[in-house]
């Protein structure tokens, strides 16, 4: 038998001999590396000065963490059609700012919902929650190393 414990930073897979009870531990890691276009958040920040793209994370670090607040809670409550309307707007919002790995992750999060599958859809939306993380600091990090 196998029980599955996430933890902050990985997930522990417990395997249970079945009459002894003995247990073994191995820790797997999970790493959301979040695929960012650069070359586009440059070009971003190049077209509206450092002052306007600082506003423009913000607003985007914002709108980001509400949608997908929102999306789980959408999908804890079963009600799909919204989750599959949240899900299309993260993504929007995230290929207008070169966060594509967001972006398709919030499709596939589009897809299941769509499909009505509540087990991928909670799983996919925790999944973007991680994703959505490292790539807003991923782009939080390059402004701040900015001119």
């Amino acid at each position: 038998m196998l029980r599955v414990c996430s933890r902050l930073r990985g997930i522990f897979i417990r395997g249970v001999d079945g009459g002894i009870g003995m247990e073994q531990v191995f820790h797997l890691t999970v790493v959301e590396s979040g695929y960012v276009d650069f070359e586009m958040v440059g070009a971003l920040q190049a077209s509206t000065g450092a002052q306007r793209y600082s506003e423009i994370v913000e607003d985007v670090v914002f709108s980001l963490t509400e949608k997908i607040t929102a999306l789980m809670s959408d999908a804890r409550g079963r009600d799909f059609a919204k989750a599959e309307r949240q899900a299309a707007k993260i993504g929007v919002i995230a290929r207008q700012i070169g966060l594509k790995g967001v972006a398709g992750v919030a499709a596939a999060a589009q897809d299941c919902a769509g499909r009505g599958d509540y087990t991928a859809l909670s799983a996919v939306s925790v999944r973007l929650a991680r994703m959505a993380e490292r790539s807003l600091f991923s782009i939080i990090e390059f402004d701040a190393q900015a001119p």
